[in-house]
């Protein structure tokens, strides 16, 4: 597993497996074509669970969840992620 903790102090732990699952990249590059998707992208790379206290770290008194902060954090991610792989 690969743990880390964002710059906001989400602290997340995903499957080092996700760098090699065609799966994941397929997700991915749909996400990059149709933003509609990206949702999906997230709960395959953090799990319900966890994507569930993203949006809870991220939520907004209004109650609602950004897309700016969810991108924002989820580039974070996959950088920290990334860099924590390569370093293995």
């Amino acid at each position: 597993m690969v743990k880390g903790k964002t710059g906001s102090g989400f602290e997340f732990e995903i499957d080092e497996m996700i760098a090699d699952d065609m799966e994941f990249m397929e997700f991915l590059a749909d996400a990059m074509d149709d933003a509609v998707k990206f949702p999906k992208v997230m709960e395959q790379l953090l799990g319900k669970e966890q994507k569930k206290r993203l949006y809870d770290h991220i939520r907004g008194e209004s109650g609602r969840v950004s897309i700016e902060k969810s991108i924002t954090e989820f580039t974070e991610i996959m950088t920290l992620a990334g860099e924590e792989l390569k370093n293995s």
